[in-house]
Parts: C-alpha cells; sequence; structure tokens
C-alpha cells in the first residue's frame, strides 16, 4: 500500500450515490462562505444612511474583510496540510459562523471593521480547504464537474442572498444587522460532519497508511453496492517521497506555477469583487434609489447559477486553461458594455451577462487551482494564491473609490475591463494543463515517469 495506489484506488471510481451525498455535504459550507462574502456589499448602503459612511469608510471596512480573508487563505492552507482537511474545515465554520453574527452586533465603525477581519479569516479558510478537498476525493476525469457542481450549489447563495437582503435590509434602521445572521446560519454543517470522511490522499501522505486503507475501504464498499464491482486500481509502485516542505512552491517548476496563480487570482480579484462589491453602492452613488439598487443587483445575480451550470458543461469537455481565459475576456467586455449602459434593462441585461460568466469563471478556476501542487502542500499552494487576491483587494477598494470621486463611473468599469483581460492574456500564456490527469501526474514531485498515459507527467510548454 502506498499513496499512488490511494490514488489510483480514488481516480477509478464511477459516480455513484456516495459522491452525489459528498457533493451536497461540503456545498453546505461552501454555500455559507459564498453568501457570507457578499453580506457587505448588501448593508454598505443602508450604512451609508443610518451611520453616514463616506466611500472611504466603506473602502475601509471592505479592505478589512479582505485583509482577513488573505490572513485565512494563506494560514488556514497551510493549518489544513498540518490538520487535515476535516479537521481544519469544521473550525473554519464555526469561526466563519460566529463571528458573521458578531458583524450584526457590532455598536460602532471600529467594533464592525474587527468582525470583519475575523469573518474574512474564517471564510477564506473554509474556501481553501474546500478546493482542495473536492480535488482529492472525486475522480481525474470528472474532478472539474463535480467542482462545477459544487460551485452550482453554492452560489444558489448569492441570488437566495440577494432575496433576503431586498426583504431585510430595507426593513429599518438595523435591518442591515439581520444580513449577517443569515450569514451565520452555515454552523448548521457541524451536524452532517459524522458522515464527512478525512482525504485519504492526506492520510497516506501523513504515513497513516491503514487509516487511508480503512477510510477508502469504507467508500468503495458504498460505491460497490450502489454501481457494482470495480475495476481493477493500476498504480505504478515508486519509492516512498518524502514529504514536500511548503517551501516548495517556491521551487522548480512549482515557483512558475505559483507566480501564474498569483496573478490569476489577483488580477480575477480586483476585477471580480470591483464588481460584485461596489456595484450596490456605486448605483446609489449614481442616483439610484437603495431598493432599486437593490432589485436591480438581484436580478443581476440570477445569473450566477446558470453561469455555474455552463462551467458544469466545459470544465472537464476541454482544457481548463482555455476555457478560463476565454470566460475572462468576455467578461471584460460585457462589464464594460454595463458602465456604459444607463437604462435599466441595459443595466439588468449585461450585468446579468458578467454576473453570469465570473461565476463560470469562478467554478473553473476552483477547480483549477489546487490540481497544481502535489497533496503535501496542495492546500498551503491553493491558499497562498487565493489570500494573494484577497490582499490585492485591501487596496483595491480604495482604487475603485478614488476612480469613482475623481474619474466618475464609467471609468470604475474601465479598470474593471482591463483587470479581467490581464486575466484572460496570463492564463492563456503561462497556465498549466491539467484537465484530465491524475493530481499525482501534474506534480512530478511526487511522480517522475509512467507508461501510463494518466500518470505520464508530460510538461507542454504552459505547464509551469
Amino acid at each position: 500500500m502506498n499513496d499512488e495506489l490511494i490514488a489510483a484506488r480514488i481516480d477509478r471510481l464511477p459516480v455513484s450515490r456516495f459522491h452525489r451525498r459528498l457533493l451536497l455535504l461540503v456545498s453546505l459550507p461552501f454555500f455559507f462562505d459564498i453568501s457570507d462574502i457578499f453580506t457587505f456589499s448588501y448593508a454598505a448602503p443602508a450604512l451609508v444612511k443610518e451611520w453616514g459612511l463616506t466611500m472611504s469608510s466603506i473602502a475601509m471596512l471592505t479592505s478589512a474583510g479582505f485583509f482577513g480573508m488573505f490572513l485565512g487563505a494563506t494560514l488556514g492552507g497551510m493549518l489544513s496540510d498540518k490538520i487535515g482537511r476535516k479537521r481544519a474545515l469544521i473550525c473554519y465554520v464555526i469561526a466563519y459562523s460566529v463571528f458573521s453574527l458578531a458583524n450584526a452586533l457590532a455598536p460602532d465603525i471600529p467594533m464592525l471593521m474587527i468582525t470583519r477581519v475575523l469573518t474574512g479569516v474564517g471564510i477564506s479558510s473554509a474556501t481553501a480547504v474546500v478546493m482542495a478537498y473536492i480535488a482529492e476525493l472525486f475522480p481525474a476525469k470528472t474532478r472539474g464537474t463535480w467542482q462545477s457542481w459544487a460551485m452550482v450549489i453554492a452560489l444558489m447563495g448569492i441570488p437566495i442572498t440577494s432575496w433576503v437582503a431586498r426583504l431585510v435590509v430595507p426593513s429599518g434602521p438595523d435591518g442591515w444587522r439581520w444580513i449577517f445572521v443569515w450569514g451565520a446560519l452555515g454552523i448548521v454543517f457541524l451536524v452532517f460532519t459524522k458522515h464527512f470522511p478525512e482525504s485519504p490522499r492526506w492520510l497516506a501522505r501523513q504515513g497513516r497508511m491503514e487509516e487511508a486503507d480503512r477510510t477508502l475501504s469504507l467508500i468503495e464498499a458504498e460505491v460497490v453496492r450502489t454501481t457494482g464491482p470495480l475495476p481493477e486500481a493500476v498504480a505504478i509502485n515508486r519509492p516512498a517521497e518524502v514529504r514536500a516542505p511548503w517551501t516548495s512552491m517556491f521551487k522548480g517548476q512549482y515557483i512558475g506555477r505559483t507566480m501564474t496563480l498569483w496573478a490569476i487570482w489577483i488580477f480575477q480579484t480586483l476585477g471580480f469583487y470591483g464588481f460584485q462589491a461596489w456595484v450596490p453602492t456605486l448605483l446609489v452613488q449614481h442616483g439610484i434609489t437603495i431598493v432599486h439598487s437593490l432589485t436591480y443587483i438581484t436580478l443581476i445575480n440570477i445569473g450566477a447559477v446558470p453561469g455555474a451550470l455552463i462551467a458544469v458543461f466545459l470544465a472537464d469537455r476541454f482544457e481548463r486553461k482555455f476555457s478560463i481565459a476565454g470566460a475572462a475576456a468576455l467578461i471584460a467586455v460585457f462589464g464594460l458594455l454595463y458602465g456604459l449602459s444607463f437604462q435599466p434593462v441595459l443595466i439588468v441585461s449585461f450585468g446579468f451577462l458578467v454576473g453570469m460568466l465570473i461565476q463560470t469563471f469562478a467554478a473553473l478556476c476552483y477547480a483549477y487551482t489546487p490540481e497544481q501542487y502535489p497533496t503535501d502542500i496542495r492546500n498551503t499552494g491553493a491558499g497562498f494564491a487565493y489570500g494573494m487576491g484577497r490582499l490585492a483587494n485591501v487596496g483595491n477598494s480604495f482604487i475603485v473609490a478614488g476612480i469613482f470621486m475623481n474619474f466618475g463611473y464609467v471609468w470604475v468599469f474601465v479598470y474593471i475591463a482591463g483587470a479581467w483581460l490581464a486575466t484572460a492574456a496570463v492564463t492563456l500564456l503561462f497556465g498549466a494543463r491539467t484537465t484530465g490527469r491524475r493530481l499525482e501526474s501534474i506534480n512530478p514531485v511526487l511522480a517522475q515517469a509512467a507508461d501510463n498515459p494518466l500518470d505520464a507527467p508530460i510538461l507542454r510548454p504552459g505547464d509551469r
């Protein structure tokens, strides 16, 4: 028994009831992660009215949340690689649920800033774990599709949270507080944790082979009951590798991947949150009422779920790097058209297309990122990339506010379009090919060469 055989056993599993149940379980914290990311953007217009917040104050509070996300993604990813995916996810769900509730009780701006930082820590930590967990538990040929389905479920949180905000935020002076109470409901995930297995890949790399075998045997037994006998697991017998330290992400071929992923996440985060986090406030500042602003953004966000469904179709049919680059380029075009539109029907139409394609991009990128590191540092590498994007957004909040106050509404969307075009270019030129390949073959620190096409680390010009 070795980690190669563990990987081969996972990758030969057919689609089954186990995978569908696991998808629903892992999507529950993901749903509330996604929901809570957007809660402040829905509360911000009301805080402008009730607390007299300026654009600079909104920028500070938005930046506080993203600074917390940076801390959570980087440190939380490293912790997950040490203590395991399951234990880490439980800790992070508790953290973001408790601190989201604390947002609702904040009496003033300083306390709200502190709770936004702490909520951000929990949210991004949990998101990084979910990305790695899906990559490790679902078969190579379909893991992109499964990640996209998880995003379909999770992204329902955006329109649902929009409708919750539409109902509670205008309800009174403290209506904005209830949107944070909604974000705390992810705590219900704890009820289902006994059905949530630890990653056998992670267990194997910890040297806990008996536990990895036992966990995977239980999974296989359930799959056999619903799909019949399994094909033989074929693995290459290689010498055991020493565990890779976290510094491996800055060495060999991984430094190229790390820099590429950091650039992708930085640029897409500038574009993503430049649009999603600021649109409600920008619409109000542009002369549209809070109620109409929330209505428009609610209609726009209906596109989130169809966008992830597009990713379900694309994920494992085409090389992911090309799908990611294409989605980013289209977002840039429709985002610019949104900024140039002033009629309600055009605002909603182009906004819908942007919101839809952003989630197509997100589903593909969430699948793409953890694929590019070995199990020992998978959450660390993915967390750092995710976290660098969030760190960039600390400054982005002030950039967007500055562009709006000095140059106007339209130039904000020129800036957002430029960020998405940069995302497309970096992915296309430097992104690695990962679709349909075993994780251990994509990462030759753990697998050097093989006769099996699934295992052969064929490095193409873009495989950095």
